[in-house]
């Protein structure tokens, strides 16, 4: 088992230090985050830790706020057990619940999606995956192929499923992510979901109705052309995972790409862009 280093860090003001603090450390590695009162808790696994990646909290300047952290090792056989202590069910309206098998059934909403945590990024409490799943909620996913990029748990790859897409491909770098995306998908009883480990090389020369992309901007920018080439016409490119300060150069490099600018929407300092091709 993997040996995580958990940071529980404190931040005043909360916010919007702690998404610009979350964002700084997910660039550096840190896989997972769990808000908390006074903060969040920040997951890594150990061998992958240095002193170096937490600079950003050491470095959080005066005029943003304090910040301080504590450390301490995770055994990996006690991950599950972290994470149901501090994950709460996700209500979005009656639309869909997004929960863990360890809580009980909300049989007033439409949809049901069953999470496993684990260690991968993707419960739903991030302010970006609960943009994308809000906005798959408005759109008709209906027969359509969909790519869920860096899928992570597979929540959103599974929800596109569950709102009556055809085929779903979910694509993840990290083989953690990979496997729990798969349970995941077992787990909720979606056939039509395939989960592959890889890049956007991955993509070769498929063709898909909807990509999906929750990542971070730099990541965002370098694949734009790739995700443009995988778009058929009249499809949807929902991009999140970045700042509301960082729409705009998105939106240039998408634009340069072939893409046409729909509309942003925003949580907090989070931003998703729905593109249209």
């Amino acid at each position: 088992m993997v040996n995580y280093i958990e940071l529980d860090v404190h931040v005043s003001p909360k916010q919007p230090g702690s998404d610009l603090l979350i964002s700084e450390l997910a660039e550096n590695g840190f896989e997972s985050f769990v808000e908390t009162e006074l903060g969040f808790l920040a997951y890594i696994q150990e061998k992958e830790f240095t002193d170096v990646l937490v600079a950003p909290i050491n470095e959080f300047t005066a005029d943003l706020g304090k910040a301080n952290f504590s450390m301490k090792i995770i055994p990996g056989q006690n991950w599950n057990a972290i994470w149901e202590k501090s994950y709460d069910s996700i209500i979005f309206s009656t639309k869909l619940c997004i929960r863990a098998p360890f809580h009980e059934p909300n049989l007033n909403v439409e949809l049901d999606v069953v999470i496993q945590p684990q260690q991968s990024f993707g419960t739903g409490h991030h302010p970006t995956t609960r943009l994308m799943a809000e906005k798959l909620l408005t759109m008709s996913l209906q027969g359509c192929a969909v790519l869920d990029m860096g899928c992570g748990t597979g929540v959103l790859a599974i929800l596109a499923s569950k709102l009556g897409a055809s085929h779903v491909i979910g694509i993840d770098i990290e083989s953690n992510a990979v496997n729990n995306a798969f349970e995941n998908a077992s787990r909720n009883n979606v056939v039509d979901v395939s989960i592959e480990q890889g890049t956007e090389v991955q993509i070769r020369d498929r063709k898909f109705d909807f990509v999906l992309a929750n990542i971070n901007k730099n990541v965002l920018m370098e694949a734009m052309p790739t995700y443009a080439n995988a778009m058929n016409s009249n499809s949807h490119l929902l991009l999140s995972g970045f700042f509301l300060t960082d729409v705009d150069e998105l939106k240039l490099v998408a634009t340069k790409n072939g893409l046409q600018y729909i509309s942003y929407e925003t949580d907090g300092e989070w931003a998703l862009i729905h593109l249209a091709k």
